[in-house]
């Protein structure tokens, strides 16, 4: 009897071990929408620290949004000596409303296996280029972006890219000396992200550290591209990008995001309009808008004079089917100048100069293709482009992790 007794407590026990080894565990994330703009199907992201041992593989999570699977994307970043996750990467997509709190459970475990992968992004490489949906990015990040074809829209045959000028007024390119390392660390299918890093040379005896970023949702039809030059020697002054846009025939229709939403008309190539911008140490913003013949445009309007604006950081650009927004970002609570220039012969550019010499130059452009008519809700996408989700997981995993939470 007490054989038999025996036999049922350890099977009993060995039942108990089981089902809390089937049993995942959770972290909660925390989604955050803070700029009180309604958001559908918005991109978002996070990255999770765990303990050694804690994460086999990437395949080993899913998130639950009360009860019910989402769609995400898990990617591992870095590996504990054993070969587990360190951090782990989701993103998903967050319908949610205007200043409104999500919390998700990130469910993971030996036994936890995520849904069927959504349809969305994939990533093609192809001879010196690589295709994400309908961007073909270079491999050599200059010219960066080679064709953008969501629909009639196209990029100039000149590319686009990043630039900086030096302290003598000379642009350079910012491409690498040698051959720049290319990474792939986001593949899809919710979010691709394409790293190049690499030196640019400033002449024989100078030159720095540069990484330029490309990140694309699969639920928005916009790039993002950043890009970060490290300058020790502060001989650097203005970091810019230029991307040719290639619309219908002329008239085009512009707009700059002012206090007023400022519009105009380029009507034919040789014209151009110009918003220049000083952001001052208090966080506020004088600017003017000259628009005309090239090089000699005139004020078109200005700033009020009896008080500072607040950045003017996003506008568009459209002809009769397609519209470019854009947004720009990069350079928070640093005074300086910034300028935006379209024209009529499908040429912008984006340019910041510090106000002062500094040892770091960084700027993130948006450019959200949209065909026209423009829905009412796109008419808020370059202000929700700049001020994305906020998302954050759990501080009690960073504790269990031995990570700090500026790791994040």
């Amino acid at each position: 009897m007490q054989v038999k007794l025996r036999h049922m407590v350890l099977l009993a026990a060995l039942g108990a071990v089981a089902v809390a080894a089937q049993t995942p565990k959770n972290v909660a994330l925390s989604v955050r929408e803070t700029a009180g703009i309604r958001r559908f199907g918005f991109p978002v992201g996070v990255r999770v620290p765990f303990p050694n041992g804690a994460l086999a593989s990437a395949a080993n999570a899913r998130v639950v949004l009360n009860g019910a699977e989402v769609p995400a994307q898990f990617t591992g970043e870095g590996q504990w000596p054993d070969g587990s996750i360190q951090w782990l990467a989701v993103d998903l997509n967050a319908t949610i409303g205007p200043n409104e709190t999500q919390t998700y459970q990130l469910e993971y475990g030996s036994e936890v296996k995520s849904g069927p992968p959504p349809r969305g992004l994939s990533v093609t490489e192809e001879g010196d280029g690589i295709q994400v949906g309908a961007v073909r990015f270079s491999k050599t990040g200059a010219p960066l972006v080679l064709s953008v074809k969501y629909r009639n829209e196209d990029l100039g045959s000149a590319g686009t890219g990043f630039a900086i000028t030096d302290a003598e007024g000379s642009l350079h390119s910012v491409k690498s000396e040698e051959p720049s390392k290319l990474e792939i660390l986001k593949r899809g299918p919710l979010s691709v992200k394409i790293r190049y890093s690499g030196r640019l040379s400033v002449d024989t005896k100078y030159s720095v550290p540069f990484v330029i970023t490309v990140e694309m949702p699969n639920s928005k039809s916009w790039v993002k591209v950043s890009a970060q030059v490290d300058d020790p020697g502060k001989r650097l002054r203005e970091i810019s990008y230029q991307t040719p846009l290639s619309f219908g025939p002329l008239p085009w229709v512009w707009d700059f995001g002012t206090e007023r939403w400022t519009y105009g008309v380029l009507r034919n190539p040789s014209e151009s309009v110009v918003l220049t911008e000083t952001l001052k140490a208090t966080g506020t913003a004088d600017w003017q808008i000259a628009s005309g013949p090239k090089g000699k445009e005139q004020a078109y309007e200005t700033s009020r004079a009896a008080s500072s604006s607040p950045m003017v950081r996003w506008g568009h650009i459209q002809d009769a089917k397609e519209v470019v927004a854009f947004g720009v970002d990069g350079n928070p609570n640093r005074p300086g100048k910034y300028q935006f220039i379209l024209d009529g012969a499908g040429g912008a550019s984006f340019r910041f100069t510090a106000a002062a010499p500094v040892a770091r130059h960084q700027l993130t452009v948006y450019q959200h293709y949209v065909s026209t008519p423009v829905q009412i809700g796109a008419a808020t996408s370059p202000a929700a482009m700049l001020s994305p989700l906020v998302a954050t997981c759990d501080p009690m995993q960073f504790k269990l992790s031995g990570v700090p939470a500026s790791g994040n």
